[in-house]
């Protein structure tokens, strides 16, 4: 969680350390990220990234929090017999937003190193009558926009493969 010391910079500042953190952890996993790199990046002292962050993983999870911030304000809602098109058109949308804003790397990195290095959390039980087929869906959405992210050259196919499974519920 990033300390209450870094809401009270400047919103240059803060864009700076999130330009930094962002470089950094797009070039890097985790594992080999390096406070050293981002201040130099950032332009602050070494001690004013401990008031900002608790760890390295906290930056981290400062950033990539963001990114999937701005990513995924304008998705919809859960898909739904009348907006497969919709949530399929989404995970087009997100590769354009990731790549427009910059994000295609982190969310890359996050996908081949970050995710098993932070360790997993199972998936959020869904209630209510159609909660089996929400939480597939979920899981479904999820591992194709995984599966496009790590190989962009398959994503006609992988839509079309989730377009299948939804139009079938």
């Amino acid at each position: 969680m990033v300390l209450p010391t870094f809401h009270h910079l400047s919103e240059e500042k803060q864009a700076r350390v999130r330009d930094a953190l962002l470089n950094e952890f797009s070039q890097y996993p985790l594992a080999e990220a390096q406070v050293a790199r981002i201040v130099k990046d950032a332009g602050i002292a070494r001690g004013a990234f401990y008031k900002y962050f608790a760890d390295l993983p906290d930056a981290y999870n400062y950033v990539f929090g963001v990114a999937m911030y701005e990513i995924h304000r304008t998705m919809p809602e859960m898909p739904t017999v009348d907006n497969v098109d919709a949530y399929m058109n989404s995970i087009r949308q997100f590769v354009v937003e990731t790549d427009k804003a910059g994000y295609r790397k982190l969310i890359e990195q996050h996908y081949r190193y970050n995710e098993g290095f932070l360790g997993s959390e199972p998936t959020k039980l869904v209630d209510g009558a159609d909660a089996p087929a929400r939480w597939a869906i979920t899981v479904l959405y999820h591992q194709t926009v995984r599966d496009i992210v790590l190989d962009p050259d398959s994503m006609d196919q992988r839509i079309e493969q989730l377009r299948t499974v939804l139009q079938k519920r």
